[in-house]
């Protein structure tokens, strides 16, 4: 509430705050649409431009690229066939995943 009262009193303080929203903003903008191919590499993963994620990396890393962990993903999660049981191994693939906004656009 102390705060509120603050933002509205004080001018420097409001400048200070909407630089601070700024700034967070154009953090998560930038690892919206920033290219990862090159972190993904340097934390030692395998880049998938079709799929936007990176894989096997550990949590960590994935933070670190502004991504969303997946510890346990199927390693056939792509594929479309109704069989998949029969063909596919029964392990988990770590992955990181991104946020895609222009999926499913052309």
């Amino acid at each position: 509430m102390k705060l509120i009262l603050m933002l509205k009193t004080n001018k420097e303080l409001r400048i200070i705050f909407y630089l601070l929203l700024l700034g967070i903003a154009t953090y998560f903008i930038a690892n919206m649409f920033g290219d990862r191919t090159q972190m993904c590499k340097e934390a030692g993963g395998v880049w998938s431009k079709k799929y936007n994620e990176c894989e096997n990396v550990n949590l960590g890393k994935c933070v670190n690229m502004g991504g969303f962990y997946n510890f346990c993903a199927s390693p056939c999660r792509h594929y479309a066939e109704e069989n998949i049981a029969e063909v596919c191994e029964r392990k988990c693939v770590q992955v990181c995943e991104f946020i895609n906004p222009f999926k499913g656009k052309k």
